[in-house]
């Protein structure tokens, strides 16, 4: 079991985590935008949602989940996972994102999935089992270890984004549907438009739905001081 410096956090990416802490330096929190209500995870109703392209990879994740996958392959088969020779494949998007990602296959998210967006596309990332748990997350959790051990920190991250502030620092914040990057003419959105990261009437703020993620990442900021 791996650690980050002396605050103990449990990761099989702990280089990935030390330089994540590290870029986190003189991190500030818009505490503005995680005041929008959101609603808690539903796994029965969003079938994934968030998880419908895979997610890109640091080089040590795309190793890690490798080696793992050739380690664990009757675990994973045990969920009813049938993985694919090649778990992780290269990735781009639009020019924003490029390199290894997760490997997704075809699934009919529009059945599975409530209210699914008509620009994401019908595919699923390999890890998702049958009830849209990620098979990653559960193996961990059979043997003992935090969830989010073996889970790449895009995913635990997930509505959150951490970009650089108008003072070149680094800002934690949450995308709405009008600072959304990944808006374009023929593709409205991707975190506003996750059941996740959808603006909820009625929901809680985001500060409080997203605690245990806002948590831990202040955490790996704290970790490089």
């Amino acid at each position: 079991m791996t650690h980050v410096n002396s605050l103990k956090i449990e990761s099989a990416f702990p280089e990935t985590l030390r330089e994540l802490g590290q870029s986190l330096a003189e991190l500030a929190i818009d505490e503005q935008a995680l005041e929008r209500p959101l609603q808690r995870c539903d796994l029965a109703v969003c079938g994934g949602t968030c998880c419908h392209d895979g997610v890109y990879l640091s080089n040590e994740e795309a190793l890690v989940i490798r080696d793992l996958v050739s380690d664990a392959q009757s675990e994973f088969e045990a969920m009813g996972l049938n993985l694919p020779e090649k778990v992780v494949v290269f990735g781009s998007w639009r020019g924003q994102f490029s390199g290894p990602k997760t490997a997704t296959h075809s699934a009919p998210m529009q059945e599975i999935a409530s209210d699914y967006p008509d620009h994401f596309p019908d595919t699923r990332c390999v890890f998702l089992m049958s009830n849209s748990r990620c098979g990653l997350q559960v193996l961990a959790t059979d043997r003992g270890l935090s969830p989010w051990h073996f889970k790449p920190a895009t995913c635990w991250m997930h509505p959150l984004s951490i970009v650089r502030g108008r003072d070149g620092k680094p800002l934690l914040t949450l995308f709405d549907e009008r600072s959304d990057p990944q808006k374009y003419e023929d593709y409205d959105g991707f975190v506003w438009r996750t059941h996740c990261g959808r603006t909820c009437s009625g929901g809680s703020p985001a500060r409080k739905i997203l605690a245990e993620e806002i948590s831990m990442i202040e955490r790996l900021a704290a970790s490089a001081g």
